[in-house]
């Protein structure tokens, strides 16, 4: 049924689909006509001496514009008209490679394997991985690729990278283990999404998220600005966060680090794959633990008087955190069945005290909160499934978490960690449970029409569903109440390269189908409970060009009308922290991103590189967390009608002789309420009234911020091949107000411009197989605060040993 009705709201829309469908038609017929149907395929594999595959590997024939990169198991696959050519091969490191071939009309020529000669070191696989960004980075989409390989040596987690990216700014509310908000370009919380291998993370649980994951477990990540590439097919706002796992067939990475406030932090990595058989196996582990137990400044309430003391400087009692992760795949690569085809399972968990509410001002001293997530996934890819140029990757899991808060003591605490007596519990007793289960599939099919364009469909699938109970309360009549949410997302896309220009369109269909429950009144003054529905089909669609202008100069512009559909815990809460809202609509935005980037080189030494971007978002039924201070814990997501971002950002790059690095980037972002009047309705009917937030700054959300960072090498110092790295990294927030300006006369709510001098020193040893870095963060002790000016640790301390083995 609705399927149905998605097409029925398809055909009212058949404005925008006709000229949809004409975009696609004129280019599909235009390159027919101009395409002989005399084309055949040449295909193979590459390969080193030690019939190892090689990844991006250039290949292209000459005289035609037929050139493709092979993919992670070295194969590739072009197209050309009939004829004799020269195919080339190349790599970095690698001796180039010339053969003379015959193109056959209607036929695919498979030249089997093709083996270099050359060898693959540590530098090389550093050129690599630029290599690769490099090409990601001159697709059509506004993306910052970043390339975590320069950070394993480093103590920081994937969030402590990000935060130093252009437009990214992540506020955390404390020390290891703390909620953060993600904000990208105006965006922020659930608006952005993040993924794992293609994987959406939604609801992998609080021990899978950013500010747990090292470094070492990524390959690279992909940051995507406005629009994203069909394969990750989600319902993003505004951008998404990609982390792509390591790939390397052979390898172990281990490390371990200790730091202040008792931090540890652990991780082992690694992979074995039989090259002959294709049998592989990965693993990823990690462990991490603080007792978060740094200093703040506040302002203890006394007992006795029930007022507030004078400021002073005390030590956060309970704030300890542990988390720990592990991620096992096993199965077989490079079959004439599957390029890739691995079956897998993430098991995590963590515990978790709760040392503040909402501000500083609410202290607890015994609420906790623990998380586990069980999740079995299944990786599928394939090259030339059935016919030549036709690609599928499918990517599923099931994931089962569970969540449970504890507040039993019935004790209240003040920063002086003095107690008196309660009736019940710190806030409200309980030890709810929510069992979440969810089922992930997405799927992407993509064909080589020819040899500069393909079209590509995606599909993904989220069944959410969870059940709720609490032994302190095993009569809550709400727990009988369904709490579900099911969405997909379709997407088709049409995409061209053809020499240096690229372009793609798409369109998407957005479903979702919720069920929750809602409060009404029935007159008696008793809370009575009512099952609700929701169900909603929405349609996106955009554009995204790139193109050289100069050899050096690239200019990109991407439009898009996207969708996003709530999520579980914005829809159905979380049972304590987050109230539900089962009224909460789909929010939508126009984004326009229009940017351009330019490297030069005025001397082989010497490298330099620019790049500029302009950022536009209007959005409506704009989803965001609405916190209020009066209590320790009353969170709830709302929509907030009209929302319109103008935003700039630049970045500065320069290297010398690969030894000396230097950068700076700064974004400012103007986000502000453009609805002018709002609209309330109850039993007596519908009042509209002026909005006084109309013209103003959303709150809580920094405006400007920026980082600049230097770094410098010294080679073979002490032997041959070891490294020595000298870096620091500034970050700077002007101040912003974490409350409506516009409140009161003269409104003091502010959190003010902060400054983090952050230094680090890296030896590596034998070309980076043995690693040892101390750290410093906020060197200066700086007084640093987040959301609703929660303050964040002062000056720490970290040491971290790595061992790194690759075959």
């Amino acid at each position: 049924m609705r399927l149905r009705s998605s097409l029925n709201f398809l055909q009212l829309t058949s404005p925008l689909y006709k000229g949809l469908f004409a975009f696609f038609f004129f280019f599909l017929t235009d390159s027919l006509a101009g395409y002989a149907q005399n084309t055949g395929t040449v295909s193979g594999k590459v390969t080193d001496t030690g019939s190892r595959a090689i990844e991006f590997a250039n290949v292209f024939i000459k005289g035609t514009e037929a050139a493709v990169q092979t993919n992670a198991d070295g194969f590739f696959s072009l197209a050309a008209q009939e004829g004799d050519y020269d195919l080339v091969i190349s790599f970095v490191g690698y001796s180039s490679k010339t053969s003379r071939i015959r193109i056959t009309a209607g036929r695919t020529t498979n030249l089997g394997t093709i083996a270099l000669s050359g060898s693959l070191n540590v530098d090389e696989v550093l050129v690599t991985g630029k290599t690769q960004n490099t090409a990601i980075k001159e697709e059509g989409f506004n993306v910052t690729v970043l390339d975590t390989k320069k950070l394993y040596s480093t103590s920081a987690d994937l969030n402590q990278a990000l935060n130093r990216t252009t437009g990214i700014r992540i506020r955390e509310e404390g020390g290891v283990g703390s909620n953060f908000s993600f904000s990208l370009n105006g965006f922020s919380g659930k608006q952005v999404k993040f993924f794992l291998d293609g994987i959406p993370m939604d609801n992998f649980g609080s021990s899978l998220t950013l500010n747990n994951l090292p470094v070492t477990m990524a390959e690279r990540v992909e940051v995507y600005k406005g629009v994203l590439p069909i394969h990750l097919g989600a319902d993003a706002l505004g951008g998404a966060v990609n982390i792509v796992t390591r790939a390397n067939p052979n390898f172990l990475d281990v490390s371990y680090g200790v730091g202040s406030f008792n931090t540890h932090k652990a991780s082992v990595n690694g992979a074995f794959t039989n090259l002959k058989s294709g049998l592989t196996f990965r693993a990823n582990a990690f462990y991490n633990y603080s007792d978060n137990n740094y200093k703040v400044d506040v302002q203890p309430i006394n007992f006795t008087t029930g007022q507030r003391e004078a400021m002073k400087e005390v030590e956060r009692f309970h704030d300890a955190y542990k988390s720990g992760t592990l991620q096992l795949e096993g199965g077989v690569t490079g079959k004439k069945y599957a390029d890739l085809f691995l079956v897998g399972l993430i098991a995590s968990g963590n515990d978790k005290e709760i040392q503040t509410g909402v501000i500083m001002d609410q202290v607890f001293g015994a609420r906790t909160t623990r998380s586990s997530s069980v999740i079995p996934t299944v990786k599928y890819r394939k090259a030339n499934l059935f016919v030549q140029g036709l690609d599928l990757s499918l990517y599923s899991a099931y994931n089962m978490t569970q969540n449970q808060f504890v507040d039993t003591t019935r004790l209240q605490y003040n920063w002086n960690q003095e107690t008196r007596e309660t009736s019940t519990a710190e806030f409200n007793r309980t030890q709810l449970k929510n069992r979440d289960k969810e089922g992930l599939v997405t799927a992407n099919l993509s064909y080589a029409l020819f040899p500069s364009q393909s079209l590509s469909f995606n599909y993904v699938l989220s069944d959410f569903g969870r059940k709720s109970s609490d032994v302190e309360d095993p009569q809550n009549v709400t727990f009988r109440y369904p709490q579900a949410l099911n969405k997909q997302v379709m997407g088709l896309a049409w995409q061209l390269n053809k020499n240096r220009f690229n372009a793609t369109a798409f369109s998407k269909l957005y479903l979702l189908n919720a069920s929750s429950f809602e409060q009404i009144s029935d007159g008696t003054g008793e809370p009575n409970f009512q099952p609700s529905q929701t169900k909603t089909n929405n349609i996106g669609y955009g554009t995204a060009l790139a193109g050289f202008i100069l050899p050096q100069l690239q200019v990109k512009a991407s439009y898009e009308h996207t969708y996003r559909l709530p999520e579980a815990i914005e829809l159905l809460g979380d049972g304590l922290f987050v109230r539900r809202n089962s009224a909460l609509k789909p929010e939508k935005s126009d984004n326009v991103n229009v940017g351009a980037a330019y490297s030069f080189k005025p001397h082989a030494d010497h490298q330099f590189a620019l790049e500029a971007n302009y950022i536009y978002r209007n959005s409506d039924d704009y989803i965001r967390l609405d916190q209020r201070q009066a209590q320790p814990v009353d969170r709830q997501y709302i929509n907030m009608g009209n929302v319109v971002t103008n935003g700039v950002e630049g970045d500065f790059r320069y290297s010398w002789k690969n030894r000396l690095q230097m950068g700076l980037n700064l974004t400012y972002q103007s986000i502000l309420d453009k609805e002018e009047f709002l609209t309330s309705t109850n039993l007596t009917g519908t009042t509209v009234y002026k909005n006084l937030g109309y013209g103003y700054r959303i709150p809580n959300m920094p405006y400007l911020f920026g980082n600049a960072e230097v770094g410098y090498s010294f080679t073979d110092l002490g032997a041959k091949d070891n490294v020595l790295t000298l870096n620091y990294n500034l970050n700077y927030v002007e101040e912003y107000f974490f409350t409506w300006e516009h409140l009161g006369r003269n409104n003091q709510d502010m959190i003010p411009r902060q400054v983090a001098h952050n230094v680090m020193v890296n030896y590596a040893l034998q070309n980076g197989k043995y690693g040892l870095s101390l750290e410093c963060r906020n060197l200066t002790d700086n007084k640093l605060f987040d959301n609703f000016k929660l303050q964040k640790p002062g000056r720490s301390f970290f040491l971290r040993a790595r061992y790194f083995f690759n075959n």
